[in-house]
């Protein structure tokens, strides 16, 4: 599990910290969704996930090991794949294979275990045909899924991604979503970075933060319910559940959704 140990991080010369004192859990396995408005510290957690930055207090453990002891720096970014928002920062390889295999190959894998997961990875996310196709020639969506496959090939047990969709177009961002939900399926924990509602109620579990505190720990329908929370938070509920409310209101108490198929359901059961 990842733990965050009363946690304070403040960047050089910043008047505030950007995280104040967060302790918190996450599961092996489980799928969380880390929101708030610009500014509240979602990308800064990210980022402390896997050592890229250490606690100015605090500390922080990826199953166990303590994140600022750099000689487990290559464990703790084994362990923790990060995936940042903008895939173009993240590709260095000339084609998809080889930009894949970049992170194991840089850790000493084994040649033949090394094109195993290669192969895999660019399974997990749908981009198999393209292993010798430039990275520039791709689609943002697909340059999205390549960054994923990046992580995925350290074989992590946890996978964070911050604002994975921002840049994509409907299709693309179901496309990530659902390599995600996969992904999920199979054992890896997710620890997911967005602005959109819509995204986190795919997530078991839904952290709130305000100006760098955790503000809120619970489930995506809890959140939505609670609308004084939400404006606080200067968080924005998605459309389909604005729409369940707003048949709630008119006395459909039987919807509780925040997508179109499953208001569809709840109003005309199959």
């Amino acid at each position: 599990m990842i733990v965050f140990d009363d946690v304070t991080y403040s960047y050089p010369g910043a008047e505030v910290p950007a995280l104040s004192e967060i302790s918190l859990t996450l599961d092996p396995g489980s799928w969380t969704a880390i929101v708030g408005a610009n500014g509240s510290g979602k990308s800064t957690l990210a980022r402390l996930t896997d050592g890229l930055l250490h606690p100015s207090a605090g500390r922080v453990f990826v199953d166990e090991i303590d994140t600022t002891d750099y000689d487990r720096a290559w464990d703790v970014r084994s362990l923790v794949g990060l995936v940042l928002q903008n895939p173009d920062n993240q590709i260095v390889g000339t084609v998809v294979e080889e930009d894949v295999a970049f992170g194991p190959e840089n850790l000493g894998v084994p040649r033949d275990e090394l094109r195993s997961r290669v192969d895999a990875a660019i399974a997990a996310v749908g981009l198999t045909g393209l292993e010798r196709r430039e990275p520039h020639l791709l689609s943002e969506g697909q340059k999205q899924r390549l960054a994923i496959a990046g992580a995925l090939a350290m074989n992590p047990d946890y996978l964070v991604l911050d604002e994975p969709t921002a840049m994509l177009d409907l299709e693309g961002r179901s496309d990530v979503l659902a390599v995600l939900g996969r992904l999920q399926a199979a054992g890896t924990a997710i620890v997911h970075i967005t602005h959109d509602l819509a995204e986190a109620t795919r997530a078991g579990r839904v952290i709130a933060l305000k100006a760098g505190r955790v503000a809120f720990d619970g489930t995506a329908d809890q959140l939505l319910e609670d609308a004084e929370l939400m404006r606080t938070l200067g968080l924005e509920a998605p459309p389909m559940a604005r729409m369940a409310a707003a048949l709630r209101a008119l006395g459909v108490p039987a919807v509780a959704a925040s997508s179109a198929e499953e208001i569809v359901e709840a109003l005309w059961p199959s």
